[in-house]
């Protein structure tokens, strides 16, 4: 446990529950929370106590979109200045815009936005967040189903596309369920270290971290969509050694298919060459790598396959149109710990 002057460190967590939410949007976050204490005690790691709290418009159950109800512990009204975070999970829009109807749920989360508290919008929560006004002037990004209706109704928000989240001073929208889980661990990560954020994601089997600025759809997913389970094995062993030169007629062998019909059959399965598709590859991996390490340029280019510094600017300047510098600059954007608060739960 974190202690300063003598005193333990709380962070205090809110979930707000309303009629119709996903459950899912929030319930692996409360288990991360609720996690790192453990894990913290057991490797001998600095961490604050994560007191976590469901809130609702009033005491009482809450029915979820799934049908099963979830028990709000405390009110809206009981918590406005004792927050640090509070997640807000999404609805169907016709849910949302009850909730927004609400005076008593617009006054405290006004309230509550005002105290200082960070606030995190899953997916289309950012609607509720755009309705409140808490957007206002900042950066913005929601689920891609609610993209275009979020930007035909609210034109003067800066709407950002492909990030898994954005964070802009006190508020946070993500483009999910698990860009909010790997919000979450970003949150941890600055409050315990990189060690305790790695241990929860590999508690939570997660297959990879990633970085806000990590594109939704990666080239494996997109091709994994789109081709036939040929290329699976080949895919498969590909991401697994991108650090491997390797040539396309190896790359057909894998595939079980001629280099010719190889060649020609990747094309109309993905819209790109297999030399091409491999360099996005690399030049994701180089960009994860560049968001979750400390890592000098030429070992990042060395372990994704890119060969050389030279190799990794040529890469990530084709595929994501900026430097190394420049992307450096945009993952190592200051992100602050939670505010520490004065105020009690109870």
């Amino acid at each position: 446990m974190t202690v300063v002057g003598g005193r333990p460190v709380v962070r205090r967590i809110g979930f707000f529950l309303y009629e119709g939410m996903a459950a899912s949007d929030i319930l692996w976050e409360v288990d991360m929370f609720r996690l790192a204490p453990v894990i913290a005690q057991a490797e001998g790691l600095a961490c604050p106590e994560f007191e976590t709290v469901m809130i609702g418009l009033k005491r009482g159950p809450v029915a979820t979109w799934s049908g099963y109800s979830i028990f709000a512990e405390r009110s809206l009204s009981e918590i406005r200045t004792s927050l640090d975070l509070i997640y807000v999970g999404s609805a169907m829009p016709e849910l949302q815009k009850r909730l927004l109807a609400d005076t008593e749920f617009r006054s405290a989360m006004c309230a509550i936005a005002a105290s200082g508290c960070r606030l995190v919008a899953v997916g289309s929560a950012a609607m509720i967040f755009a309705d409140l006004g808490l957007l206002d002037g900042r950066r913005a990004t929601v689920h891609s189903v609610a993209a275009d209706a979020f930007r035909d109704a609210y034109p003067e928000i800066e709407f950002e596309a492909d990030p898994l989240w954005v964070e802009d001073g006190p508020i946070v929208t993500t483009a999910g369920s698990m860009p909010a889980v790997e919000f979450t661990l970003e949150v941890i990560e600055r409050e315990c270290g990189r060690a305790m954020s790695f241990a929860i994601a590999k508690a939570g089997l997660l297959p990879m971290r990633r970085g806000a600025s990590q594109s939704r759809l990666s080239a494996a997913l997109v091709m994994q969509m789109e081709a036939s389970d040929r290329f699976d094995g080949m895919l498969q062993w590909l991401s697994e050694n991108l650090h491997v030169q390797i040539s396309v007629t190896e790359l057909s062998d894998l595939a079980g298919m001629s280099p010719r019909n190889f060649a020609r059959r990747f094309v109309e399965r993905t819209g790109s060459t297999p030399a091409r598709f491999v360099e996005t590859l690399r030049a994701e991996r180089a960009r994860q790598l560049m968001e979750t390490t400390q890592l000098p340029l030429v070992r990042i280019a060395e372990r994704s396959g890119l060969r050389n510094e030279q190799g990794l600017r040529r890469a990530l300047r084709r595929v994501f149109g900026k430097s190394p510098v420049e992307l450096r600059a945009m993952v190592r954007r200051p992100g602050s710990t939670l505010a520490e608060s004065e105020g009690s739960l109870s």
